[in-house]
Order: C-alpha cells, then structure tokens, then sequence
C-alpha cells in the first residue's frame, strides 16, 4: 500500500485511491490530447465511458469505497482508474483550464510526499476557484453509479425553436450541464441545458431546420444514454 499513499497509511486512507489511479489515468490521457490532439483525447474518454457504464452495472458502488477499505486489491477497479479519471476531466471543464491546474498544482504543493484525501482536494480546488464543489464531489465520488438519460426533441418549424426533454432514469439525481448539438447536415449549433431535476424540458429558437442532434458532442460528461 506504502507505493500508494506513502509511508503512513492506513486503512481510512485506502477508499481514496482514485487519487493516485485516477489522476495517472487522466493524466496518460492528457498527454494524448497534448501529443495527437483533441479528437484523440475525446476517443479515449468515450471509450473509458463505457467501462465505468459496464462495471457500474453489475458493481453499485461509489468511486470513494469504505465497504472495502479493508480489501485493497478490490479497490483496483474501473472506479479508481476510469471513472477518477472522468471526474478530473469532468471538474476540468466545470473550472475551466487556468484554475483547474493552478488548483492540482496547489493540490500537489500542499500535500507532496504525505497522505491526502478527497476532502483534501476538494477544499484546495475550493479555495483556489472561489466555488462551492460539495455538490460535485458528493454525486460523482460518493454516490453510485451515473446519470442514465432519455431525450427527446421536436423541432417547430413555425416557431423556429426545438423542444428538449431530458429525463433522469436512475435513482440518485445529479446536477450536471448536459450539452446539445442540433444540426440540418450543414450547419450546426450546440446548446447546454443545466440539468438537475427529474424532468428537464427547454426551448431554443433555431433559425434552421434540425434533423439531427448529437448528445454531449465535446464527450465532458459522464453518462448513460
């Protein structure tokens, strides 16, 4: 456990491994953004995506686990790896480039060669970005599961303006910007819809006929559709 969290660990600390697997996991995929571009980082998540769904199937099991703090090598999962990785990608885009990695390299400053837990990071990002994350870190580290959506849409050709209803199928609600991108086949445009209820419905006037929509186009959430 030592090559983890150091030389001071102990078995509270072992539920929080997403930070150490999830970081190295996003960071791998960074580094293919930063060396192939965009589309190769987007391809990597998406297929990353699928193992969180598949794994949280068959596994209703929060990212931070404390029913194995006592089996490390369960801890090795999707969940840590995949799914820690997903949540850094997610607060990423939630904060925005600057402050997201001036909040991990705060992050690595306050806590080089000691223990941290996901408190720990999330108080730092906190800090550093002036946002409450309670919400955040709560639905997507120590809640199962994802959000599992169905869509629907109609496009008035009147009015001009396309209609969205967003369900939330699973049993814990989460809160998430879910982003839209509607198109004729030669023009496009993409809308965000905040999403927290239920039900979500919401109105966009389009000057174009739409015919197609593509959901999460920027692959920056996770979910099941």
């Amino acid at each position: 456990a030592h090559q983890w969290f150091g030389d001071n660990v102990t078995e509270k600390d072992w539920p929080h491994l997403w930070l150490s697997e999830g970081f190295a996991t996003y960071m791998t995929a960074l580094y293919l953004e930063s060396r192939y571009g965009r589309d190769s980082l987007k391809n990597l998540l998406t297929v990353q995506r699928s193992r969180v769904i598949g794994f949280s199937r068959h596994h209703e099991l929060p990212v931070v686990d404390t029913t194995e703090a006592g089996h490390l090598m369960d801890l090795l999962n999707d969940n840590s790896y995949q799914k820690g990785a997903w949540v850094l990608h997610m607060l990423r885009r939630k904060l925005g480039d600057t402050l997201f990695w001036k909040g991990i390299r705060t992050y690595y400053t306050n806590y080089y060669a000691s223990n941290a837990t996901t408190k720990d990071l999330e108080e730092v990002l906190e800090k550093v970005s002036h946002q409450n994350l309670e919400i955040f870190f709560k639905q997507w580290l120590f809640t199962p599961g994802q959000p599992s959506l169905k869509v629907t849409w109609t496009y008035n050709k009147n009015r001009k303006t396309v209609s969205v209803k967003i369900e939330q199928t699973q049993d814990h609600l989460f809160e998430f910007p879910l982003q839209i991108s509607f198109s004729d086949g030669s023009k496009s445009v993409t809308k965000t819809i905040e999403v927290k209820n239920k039900m979500t419905q919401k109105d966009f006037p389009i000057s174009f006929s739409a015919n197609q929509i593509i959901i999460d186009p920027n692959v920056n959430l996770l979910f099941d559709l």
